[in-house]
Parts: structure tokens; C-alpha cells; sequence
């Protein structure tokens, strides 16, 4: 029963952080490229329920998504990469369904609509932050406050 109500606080606290991060997006004014990827990596962190010292050295998107699997499913990145490969009938790995599902959440925070051909080549959390960036210039929301 512990360990579930430790879960349930995690979660929350996961979520409650995710918010702020969003929230220092969206008052942000000036918002700057800079300001923008540090929140959303710090976000996306807070959301894959890592820290700062999973960060990768390779700024690799894939694998923050596999560090996060790995973490979530108590193995190894490299057991999570190899095991992931086995794909679902419907093709889709449980990496790719979890930035899947990351968009989703960030096009909902922000009330943009990230480019689906774009995002299935993000490599680097870079893409990802420049991918967001240029969705928001496209929202009248955003587009006065933005300053590179």
C-alpha cells in the first residue's frame, strides 16, 4: 500500500512540476529560444520522471525516451533497446509511442499543432525545442512575445 501512495505522490508532484514549466512558457515575455529549451527539456524531464544528471551528453531525444522506458521498467537502456525492437502488430515501440504521447502533451499545454513529418525526425532535444519554437510563431498567442 506504500509503495502505491509513493507512486500517487510522485505522480503528482511530476505533473504540478510539468505545469510550471509550461506555465513559465506561456508567461514568458520575451519568450527567447533559449528560455524555451531549457523549460521544455526540464519539462520533458519532469514528465519522463528524470533529472537533471539523466540528461544525455549527446543531446539525443532517443535516448532520453529509452533512459525514461529503461528507468520506468527497472533495466538497462541497452535491455530496453533490444527488447523494443520486437514491435507491437501495430508497428509502433513502446519509444515511439512515448514521444507519441510527449507531443501530445505538449501541443495540449501550448494549444499549438506540431508538424507530424517533422516529428518523427526529431534526433536531438534541439529538434524538439526548435520544432515547438517555430509552432509557436504560428500562434497568434506567442508570435508577439517571441525573440530570438
Amino acid at each position: 500500500m506504500e509503495d502505491r501512495a509513493a507512486i500517487r505522490k510522485l505522480l503528482l508532484r511530476s505533473r504540478r512540476e510539468a505545469d510550471a514549466h509550461m506555465e513559465t512558457i506561456r508567461t514568458a515575455d520575451p519568450l527567447t529560444y533559449d528560455l524555451l529549451h531549457e523549460e521544455l527539456y526540464r519539462y520533458i524531464l519532469v514528465k519522463f520522471l528524470l533529472t537533471d544528471e539523466d540528461r544525455p551528453e549527446n543531446d539525443s531525444f532517443a535516448d532520453l525516451t529509452e533512459l525514461s522506458l529503461a528507468k520506468s521498467m527497472k533495466v538497462s537502456p541497452a535491455l530496453v533497446e533490444e527488447f523494443d525492437t520486437a514491435q507491437s502488430c501495430d508497428g509502433a515501440t513502446s519509444a515511439m509511442a512515448k514521444k507519441v504521447l510527449l507531443y501530445l502533451a505538449i501541443q495540449r499545454a501550448l494549444r499549438i499543432e506540431l508538424p507530424a513529418r517533422e516529428s518523427a525526425t526529431v534526433k536531438t532535444m534541439h529538434d524538439v525545442s526548435r520544432m515547438v519554437w517555430n509552432a509557436l510563431y504560428e500562434n497568434p498567442e506567442f508570435a508577439g512575445k517571441m525573440q530570438e
